[in-house]
């Protein structure tokens, strides 16, 4: 019995599908590309399965992926959420099924070498020439591109100007004893690596056991001064819209939330520099819907939703065309400098080789 599946074409139908995928050249290559459609058609079937931060679904984030349903109107794609990597990969491990994903640039090394997603193709991705050449870098391992630069910002200190008068501007603020009650924590494990950056640790990703000790001391001693140590950005924006918090590990879009809640805030860049971040999607291994997860991508990749991204939510995109309608945000994350995510402007987000052993040191921090 003939299936989509195991259908045969003839030669003459190969040779138009290539046409119709807009091929060129010789024969041979004409029909591989032929054969590389009818994969497509045979296979691509069922809608697109998306694991993404909330917020950049059908949630209020479907202008990042207008292109693609207006291209692939019927596949309007389906969005599991996650709340850090560490929970999108236990939701891999769980079962959840997925076609792509956004980690963020510190976890490339570890998901390229977990044998859990493969790289993407950048000739099918016709924005692919428009993204920051430093992030596209940041995205390959071993010269193969696993991540796809998307959004960008930093990891800083959001605190209310009329309430708060910080001694310094540096990381301590989340520290402070003055502001007990008043402050939030994000719940990761890289507060370990914000701690040991306030305490000068020349490499806070590859702390040593002693270097760790020390960072978790110094938490585990300030954890009284914290009233929420949040994981997602509404329960953030809610307490610190009422007035309960005054100081806060935060992004970019909390500072954008709360200047719209008409509060004074301030976004400081700390002394000891902030950690910058790059989103990098990637492709899931196995995933039978490889030519939409790329069209997916490259929506995200336009320049369009980029300046959507950065006039909504005030984040930078790795696309180099797009510029936010705010001055002021183009001057908080220094949208002209190509690097402003690393040295001497910021710290950009690393592999830590030891991770487990920051995951387990920072359950013990909540649990204290």
């Amino acid at each position: 019995m003939e299936t989509q599946g195991t259908r045969r074409l003839s030669r003459e139908q190969l040779l138009k599908l290539a046409a119709a995928a807009g091929a060129g050249g010789f024969v041979g290559g004409r029909l591989g590309r032929a054969q590389a459609a009818l994969d497509w058609l045979g296979a691509e079937s069922g809608r697109l399965k998306v694991l993404d931060w909330a917020g950049y679904g059908n949630d209020g984030g479907q202008t990042m992926f207008a292109q693609y349903l207006k291209a692939h109107p019927g596949n309007k794609p389906q969005f599991t959420y996650m709340t850090n990597e560490s929970d999108a990969l236990a939701k891999l491990h769980a079962g959840v099924k997925a076609d792509l994903f956004r980690p963020y640039v510190g976890w490339v090394k570890y998901f390229a070498e977990s044998g859990l997603v493969q790289p993407w193709d950048p000739k099918l991705l016709k924005n692919f020439k428009l993204l920051n050449p430093f992030m596209v870098k940041a995205g390959q391992y071993k010269g193969k591109q696993y991540g796809v630069p998307a959004d960008w910002g930093f990891d800083a200190i959001l605190y209310r100007s009329d309430k708060v008068t910080p001694k310094a501007k540096s990381w301590s603020l989340l520290f402070d004893d003055r502001y007990k009650g008043r402050i939030a924590w994000f719940d990761d494990l890289n507060m370990l690596t914000i701690a040991g950056l306030y305490l000068g640790f020349d490499k806070p990703w590859r702390q040593s056991d002693s270097q760790l000790r020390k960072s978790q001391k110094l938490l585990m001693s300030k954890k009284k001064n914290v009233r929420l140590i949040w994981s997602s950005e509404t329960n953030l924006w809610e307490a610190f819209g009422s007035g309960d918090l005054w100081i806060a590990y935060a992004w970019p879009n909390d500072w954008v939330q709360m200047k719209k809640k008409k509060l004074k805030v301030v976004y400081m860049r700390p002394r000891e520099k902030p950690v910058a971040w790059v989103g990098m999607f990637m492709l899931l291994k196995g995933s039978p819907r490889r030519h939409l997860a790329h069209a997916y991508v490259d929506a995200w990749s336009s320049t369009r939703s980029a300046k959507w991204l950065e006039d909504n939510y005030g984040y930078g995109h790795a696309n180099t065309h797009a510029r936010p309608a705010s001055s002021d945000l183009l001057k908080a994350l220094q949208l002209t400098n190509p690097k402003a995510v690393t040295e001497p402007a910021a710290h950009l987000d690393r592999d830590i080789p030891r991770r487990s052993t920051y995951a387990r040191m920072w359950e013990e921090v909540k649990a204290s």
